[in-house]
């Protein structure tokens, strides 16, 4: 896989990551604290739905960190590498 398409998944697990923390995040609120359910439905169903999302997004976000400081750290390996390589005079 080339670092651009890398590159472009990490940044898309990091939106997924947002996008998913924070639904799960409103779900919660907002169904839990702010509207009075219309039938039977559980509280515990749409707790688990919001604690699902927002474990995903935690999930994916320090993926998506994990692999911008792998990458950043990998850089740096290489800069070290091609210095060292360099004759000295």
């Amino acid at each position: 896989m080339s670092q651009k398409k890398k590159i472009e998944l990490t940044r898309l697990q990091g939106i997924i990551a947002v996008a998913s923390f924070s639904s799960g995040v409103i779900i919660a609120s907002v169904c839990l604290f702010f509207i009075p359910p219309l039938g039977e439905i559980a509280s515990s169903a749409i707790s688990i739905v919001s604690e699902l999302l927002v474990l995903c997004g935690a999930i994916l976000g320090v993926k998506a960190s994990y692999d911008v400081k792998f990458r950043k750290f990998e850089a740096e390996l290489q800069d070290v590498i091609e210095k060292e390589k360099q004759p000295t005079t």
